[in-house]
């Protein structure tokens, strides 16, 4: 009886061991501590997908992503933004994309066959025919040498086949890894790893001082002390030579300063300008210490292109081919090396707006916002060249669309764009390293493309801010466009992120009625009447809010919207438009509370079945 005892508790703890054995997780978050910097990380992807497809899924532009050789297989490196956000009270690093839910769907399967395994399954709802955000594991490092990459393991990996495919090290992959590469070597096929990769290559080992080489032998005291006056007499010859070439580099910098002016245009101009290289035919990268030299600040290297390139593109700058025109110069349609191309031609006397949207979107890589391609200069111009966005503005698609061949956008259309473009604002001040504030937030500065998404542009007017509350920017001059500008900016020229909140609360007022941010007065027409006043009137001093509201709705959306969305994002508009900033929300409050609009729009849109006339379409895949 007592042997069978011995033997039941034995199979017992053997069950205990290999259950525990068996629970191991096999992805864990990369912690942080709230209030983290934000970094650029990268997601290893594995799943045989097309670029297009992961552009859709990651919510990432195609630039973003780069095709790495992996055995048999073409893998890619997805770049993302990377933060330090709580998720259902997991505080760690994570890169946030929506993903469309269809019937039967699972996140650990979609996980499994779009996401390598690397969504993080807690605090994840998944409901048929609504958009689910996925937290996508990324990480952080403490060097600019290196970028994390989140790696998942597949049949047949070993730490130092991982460590030589992404240019890293093994004691530097288990040192992060620590809770899961528990056993020296080991790892498990699924498992979810963060590897610090050097963007150089690994550097190479110190020199070995195994077997140092003898020493000479001591020399005698007279030659040891020739030899201690030749080196202080060396010593002191250098250093009086080195003075010398400073002084005479500090007289001529100086002297050229003075006769060309630390900031004249024109030799910005001159010394931005490119010269064909046979090597590199007509387009080459800027080196960064180049780059630094011209513009005073850290860029990620956009393509120098040739002057003659862009005036070939565009037909010579031809009228037939100009798209749009603003205070700091035309834009221009064109074709750049097969691709469709908006060049933006501004005079060098603008060099200050260049240089600010240079330095802005050199940095910025978002699905929603506008991608800087490169620049030229010369002819007393300067020219950014962007990403063709073929659907033009949501200014275009809001007044008077159809004297401009559109068709009225629909209420699901409208809400999604929302979203859209305060992600993209989001960006700028919550998850690139350093903060921006736009300045010039309106429905002319967001463009859609063919699926009516929405991205932001126009960054000539951005500045950087601080991080703190506290923080903010006092200009010297009102800029910006009237009927957008808050209180605090036009009366003591107060700039913060709180500034971009406002005038977005003034786009999503245009979106609810069809109206301009400033309309002649109907009573007063020599007056000017400002769409802030219209909804704020809305909640403050009607009494029946709801009712006011319908009566202001644009007409082309007739009946077909949901009047609980209506009024919510009325709310949100009417939330921005708070005359102190303190009472504003940040744009992350206001993705959330769009992003649940946009759920609700769709499963209203869906129960209409697709018949009605307010069918979007814009709903393909994501």
């Amino acid at each position: 009886m007592a042997s069978h005892n011995h033997i039941f508790l034995l199979l017992v703890f053997i069950h205990m061991i290999l259950t525990l054995s068996q629970s191991q997780p096999s992805e864990i978050p990369f912690t942080c501590v709230p209030r983290s910097t934000a970094c650029k990380s990268i997601l290893y992807q594995h799943n045989q997908l097309t670029e297009n497809n992961i552009s859709s899924l990651y919510s990432v532009n195609t630039s973003q992503i780069q095709t790495i050789t992996h055995g048999n297989n073409q893998d890619h490196l997805v770049t993302v933004p990377c933060s330090c956000q709580n998720v259902n009270n997991t505080v760690a690093y994570f890169y946030n994309t929506i993903f469309s839910v269809k019937l039967g769907d699972r996140l650990s399967d979609v996980s499994d066959q779009f996401y390598s395994g690397q969504a993080w399954d807690q605090g994840t709802t998944f409901k048929a025919n609504t958009n689910a955000t996925i937290h996508l594991l990324c990480g952080c490092t403490e060097t600019d040498s290196q970028v994390m990459v989140t790696y998942t393991v597949e049949e047949k990996d070993t730490l130092s086949d991982i460590a030589n495919l992404l240019s890293a090290e093994v004691s530097e992959i288990e040192n992060v890894n620590k809770v899961l590469l528990q056993k020296p070597g080991f790892i498990e096929v699924g498992w979810v790893l963060f590897v610090p990769m050097y963007k150089n290559g690994v550097p190479p080992p110190p020199p070995s001082t195994l077997h140092p080489p003898p020493p000479p032998p001591p020399p005698s005291s007279k030659k040891r002390n020739d030899h201690k006056w030749a080196i202080i007499f060396g010593v002191l010859l250098a250093v009086i030579g080195l003075l010398l070439c400073l002084s005479i580099i500090m007289f001529m910098k100086r002297r050229k300063m003075q006769e060309h002016g630390k900031e004249n245009p024109k030799a910005i101009s001159k010394t931005m300008s490119f010269h064909k290289s046979g090597a590199m035919g007509h387009t080459r990268y800027l080196s960064k210490e180049n780059m630094e030299a011209i513009t005073g600040f850290d860029t990620e290297r956009p393509l120098v292109y040739d002057l003659d390139e862009i005036a070939e593109a565009t037909n010579n700058f031809d009228d037939s081919r100009k798209i749009g025109e603003g205070g700091y110069g035309s834009v221009y349609f064109g074709i750049l090396g097969g691709k469709e191309v908006a060049v933006k031609k501004m005079r060098s006397n603008k060099s200050k707006e260049f240089l600010a949207e240079l330095k802005v979107l050199c940095k910025i890589h978002h699905i929603n916002v506008v991608e800087l391609l490169g620049f030229a200069s010369g002819d007393d111009h300067l020219y950014l060249v962007y990403e063709f966005v073929s659907n033009g503005s949501l200014s275009e698609h809001l007044h008077d669309p159809l004297l401009k061949g559109h068709q009225p956008l629909s209420w699901t259309a409208r809400a999604q764009i929302a979203l859209d473009a305060a992600k993209g604002i989001e960006y700028i001040h919550d998850h690139t390293k350093e903060r921006y504030v736009h300045r010039d937030i309106k429905t002319t500065n967001i463009l859609l493309d063919n699926g009516l998404r929405a991205k932001v542009a126009d960054f000539g007017l951005a500045k950087l801010v601080g991080r703190t509350n506290d923080d903010d920017f006092i200009a010297t001059r009102l800029v910006g466009t009237p009927g957008y500008l808050p209180p605090e900016s036009v009366k003591e020229l107060h700039v913060t992120t709180k500034t971009d909140v406002f005038a977005f609360g003034v786009v999503l007022a245009e979106l609810i009625t069809g109206k301009r941010a400033l309309m002649r007065d109907n009573r007063e027409p020599n007056k000017m009447k400002s769409l802030i006043t219209v909804i704020t009137k809305v909640f403050e001093e009607e009494e029946d809010p709801e009712g006011a509201l319908v009566s202001i709705r644009d007409g082309s959306l007739r009946d077909s919207y949901p009047m609980d969305d209506l009024y919510k994002m009325a709310e949100v508009s009417y939330w921005c438009l708070s005359e102190d900033p303190m009472n504003r929300p940040e744009v992350r409050e206001v993705v959330e509370s769009l992003a649940r609009i946009v759920m609700s729009s769709v499963e209203w849109e869906a129960s209409l079945g697709g018949s009605s006339q307010v069918f979007s379409g814009v709903f393909d895949g994501r």
